[in-house]
């Protein structure tokens, strides 16, 4: 990495030096003749121009000042009201001998101006100022980049303001002009005579300032712009300043990553893999804490690149980001501290523990900003991000079953069809019932609480009934002769090693015959034959009933039909069981 690193900074150097001679040497190309001859003339005529606009108001100010020394002279002489009167007009003649020459100087130096560069004196600021302070470097960029356009909308509206006060100057001469001829007293003559003085005066004012904004917005409007060359100086500018900045920060940021992330790979490779969950809560806590420490890091790096620099837009940039991201984090600090407990492994859901989510059992198998789910029976995983996750409340596993099938296993379901498990994942459960494949949502099949014959092993329950004769013996020999007899016939047919228990007891006493009940208990495995079983254990008993010579009973209904003869009377004959 740091090969890499050096290899970027020589190339960089290159490149920049290589800019900075194109940019100081001349140009290769010499300018046409005709054109230069052309730029000379335009020249000369601005210059002509400037020399006429200087002797006018040149004469203005010497007439200005002349009006002042007079005034001041009738200062001595004057009574109170018109030495207030005099003093007014010398501080308008003043403002008129400022603005005068300050005309002047803008013509002689071209428009220059240093009072846009000198720091003007302010008021102390308040808090809120100084905070935003950081935001004056943008503002001035801003500034600087609209100064030609603001500066043409400026005298655009000078000129406008003065053509109107023109109109009035003049037509206020033409309305003092409406005396003239008229037989006045001396009194009023003197007084019009003032007055006309001081509005043509005035006007002259006006005409000048309204001929210096025009030349100043002809002069700002004929400026011609090289196009291609201003997008290649901002262009150079641009990569020699402030993109070079730019270049040596984003370097910068990414060798203190890569430095770091090499760090945290070293240490996670030295690190034991054999962890339990507290351990596991510390090395968590440790990594992400090494993640806000990178993110840190990182930051000071670019601003320290910044500042070295001294590019106080890029600065004022990045430190008004950082805090728009710090506040939008304060926002959600509760939720940090909430999720910050889960990875601690100390909030309401755990690692390792058992959890329900969306109505199934699921072990939390990894916490991290996006935790797992995973239930050892269902296929898939679940992957949750930690808000999702805060809100569910975990419990140890204990011995509980996470499913009540597997796939492979056959089942009784709560309708009484037979059905074998083909597939089980956290979404569906695929079943295959009477030879048809059928699609069960896991939440709603465990709902339905199905009869699992193949995990713990089944039982067959079979009621078999003999004839009453057999009384005698019903207690003792015909459940023994039945037990023997079912048992050959469990051996005999492949299940001998599958049966775990067959229970043969004498049930009840019915209406026709003596019931048994007679129970096998069988081994998962022979789950696949459980109606097949259940007939095995009807056809034993009837073979042992064929051989030991036992009466199975039947109801039997006798039925009178009537005849077109009426019969005598017979006593009537209860219904009997008939073998």
């Amino acid at each position: 990495m740091s090969k890499q690193l050096i290899t970027w900074i020589l190339a960089c150097s290159v490149y920049l030096t290589l800019a900075t001679a194109l940019a100081q040497s001349p140009a290769a190309v010499e300018p046409d003749t005709a054109v230069a001859d052309a730029t000379a003339q335009t020249i000369d005529s601005q210059q002509a121009q400037n020399i006429r606009k200087l002797l006018t108001i040149r004469q203005a100010l010497e007439e200005k000042r002349a009006r002042v020394r007079e005034l001041l002279g009738q200062l001595g002489n004057a009574d109170e009201v018109d030495m207030e009167k005099i003093r007014e007009q010398i501080a308008a003649l003043r403002e008129t001998i400022d603005a005068l020459t300050r005309s002047f100087e803008s013509i002689a130096v071209s428009g220059a101006n240093l009072h846009s560069l000198q720091d003007e004196s302010k008021p102390e600021l308040s808090w809120h100022d100084e905070l935003m302070q950081i935001a004056r470097p943008v503002l001035n960029s801003l500034k600087e980049a609209t100064e030609k356009p603001r500066r043409i909308e400026e005298l655009r509206r000078e000129i406008d303001l003065y053509q109107r006060q023109s109109g009035v100057a003049r037509k206020a001469i033409e309305s003092i002009s409406q005396f003239d001829g008229e037989n006045l007293p001396p009194e009023v003559a003197e007084g019009l005579a003032e007055i006309a003085a001081t509005w043509k005066e005035r006007d002259r004012d006006i005409t000048r300032s309204l001929e210096l904004a025009g030349a100043n917005l002809q002069s700002l409007e004929a400026e011609e712009v090289d196009l291609l060359s201003t997008f290649g100086g901002i262009a150079r500018e641009f990569i020699l300043g402030r993109g070079l900045t730019l270049l040596i920060a984003l370097l910068t940021g990414i060798g203190v990553w890569l430095a770091l992330r090499a760090l945290r790979q070293l240490v996670r490779a030295s690190r034991s893999t054999r962890k339990d969950s507290e351990q596991a809560a510390r090395i968590r806590l440790l990594f992400y804490g090494f993640h806000l420490l990178t993110i840190l890091l990182v930051s000071l790096a670019v601003l320290s690149v910044f500042y070295v620099r001294g590019d106080l837009l890029l600065l004022s940039l990045a430190i008004i980001v950082l805090v728009m991201l710090a506040l939008g984090a304060w926002r959600f600090l509760p939720r940090y501290v909430q999720e910050g407990r889960l990875l601690l492994n100390v909030g309401a859901a755990r690692e390792g523990e058992r959890v329900i989510y969306r109505g199934l059992p699921f072990r939390i198998t990894a916490l991290n900003l996006y935790s797992e789910l995973r239930n050892p029976e269902l296929e898939g995983v679940i992957r949750l991000p930690l808000s999702a996750l805060a809100q569910l409340i975990s419990r140890p596993r204990g011995n509980d079953a996470w499913f009540p099938c597997r796939a492979g296993d056959y089942l009784l379901l709560a309708d009484g069809s037979f059905a074998l498990v083909l597939q089980q994942s956290i979404e569906w459960v695929r079943l295959k019932v009477m030879g048809s494949i059928v699609q069960v949502a896991s939440d709603e099949f465990l709902r339905q609480n199905p009869r699992n014959l193949s995990m713990d092993g089944f039982g067959v329950a079979v009621t078999f009934g003999i004839d009453y004769q057999h009384q005698s013996i019903a207690l003792q020999e015909v459940p023994r002769r039945l037990h023997d007899g079912i048992t050959e016939a469990f051996a005999a047919a492949g299940y001998g090693d599958d049966l775990k228990d067959l229970l043969v007891e004498f049930k009840a006493a019915s209406a026709s015959s003596l019931d048994y009940l007679i129970f096998a208990t069988l081994d998962g495995n022979r789950a696949a034959s459980y109606f097949a079983i259940g007939r095995l254990i009807q056809q034993s008993c009837v073979d042992i009933c064929n051989r030991e010579g036992w009466v199975i009973p039947f109801s039997q209904v006798t039925i009178h039909q009537a005849q077109d003869r009426p019969l005598p009377a017979l006593p009537e004959e209860p219904t009997t069981t008939a073998p």
